[in-house]
């Protein structure tokens, strides 16, 4: 039986505009963009030139101190622009998508025959391993660190956030296998909410579950660190979002790198807010064109409304 945690302080801010349970067609981007500043603590190497094509999970650009560490596109197509701002800093790398996709082929992998050491060199080579998070700091993992746990939070108590177990429907499988490679690496907390049913998610495996109960910010990974597995002095500790684990199974079961996410475009100024399936790196115009109702000045959010810029 998950130990269920009870947190007693917090606060659930309710705005207006959740997202309905219904996806909504949105169309592909004409181009995408990795921004080097979304991946805190690297310094990035641009290992590309404009004109240049590459394939979906081919590097666009490295970590200069860790150059094992990827950052790769998430389409294949042309590298259409290399963004640099004040003394030569790497903005964003621009990519143009083609008609037909291609992947590079990393091939199918069963994580339970892959010892640690394994899953880890495949996440290396993928990209997945920039999705890794490191405490304290949280900046991207050092690959060379032996965490003593990996935290994953399956649910986001933040006003308007995208409720995971619509978005896990149709990922069940490529969910548990990340969360199976992630615990060939070290322990693997899985913080739940008790409102979840989702058996794919109360239920996983090869995790240690605990659930939370309470107000935001129950869902935050770090107070269910704080919790279940504190961080001491000389501790290190990895996190991972609930959908980049998606990624990382999908990886796995596929063989190639398939960065389409489900997001919740949502707010009382989102005409029928609801969700929409997109891949990572999307521009915000293609996402919300013709979804926000006019009269007023708008400001579009990436993220939630409490930290996101």
């Amino acid at each position: 039986m998950p130990e269920v945690i009870k947190l007693r302080k917090g606060l659930d801010i309710k705005l207006k505009g959740t997202a309905e349970k219904e996806l909504v067609a949105v169309k592909a981007s004409q181009a995408y963009a990795l921004v080097p500043d979304d991946f805190v603590g690297i310094t990035p190497k641009v290992v590309v030139a404009e004109g240049q094509h590459v394939k979906a999970g081919e590097a666009l650009f490295v970590d200069k101190k860790r150059p094992e560490v990827k950052f790769v596109s998430p389409v294949s197509g042309t590298v259409a622009a290399v963004n640099r701002g004040a003394r030569r800093k790497v903005m964003s790398i621009v990519v143009t998508p083609d008609a037909k996709q291609e992947y590079v082929e990393f091939g199918v992998k069963s994580v339970h025959s892959l010892n640690g050491e394994q899953v880890k060199q495949a996440l290396l080579d993928s990209g997945m391993f920039a999705f890794l998070r490191q405490r304290p700091y949280d900046v991207v993992a050092n690959p060379t660190s032996r965490p003593k746990a990996i935290f994953v939070s399956a649910f986001d108590s933040k006003p308007l956030a995208p409720d995971f177990e619509y978005v896990i429907k149709g990922n069940e499988a490529d969910f548990q296998a990340g969360l199976s490679a992630l615990a060939k690496m070290a322990p693997t907390f899985l913080g739940v909410s008790s409102k979840q049913s989702c058996p794919n998610i109360v239920d996983a495996k090869n995790v240690e579950i605990t659930t939370f109960k309470g107000k935001h910010p129950a869902g935050n990974v770090g107070v269910q660190i704080n919790h279940t597995q504190p961080i001491n002095k000389g501790d290190i500790v990895w996190t991972v979002g609930a959908e980049e684990v998606i990624f990382i199974g999908r990886m796995f079961d596929k063989g190639v790198v398939d960065l389409t996410r489900t997001i919740a475009v949502a707010g009382s100024q989102v005409e029928n807010p609801a969700y929409s399936k997109v891949i990572l790196g999307a521009q915000m115009s293609d996402i919300v064109g013709g979804r926000i109702k006019g009269g007023c000045v708008n400001r579009i959010i990436n993220g939630n409304v409490l930290t996101a810029p």
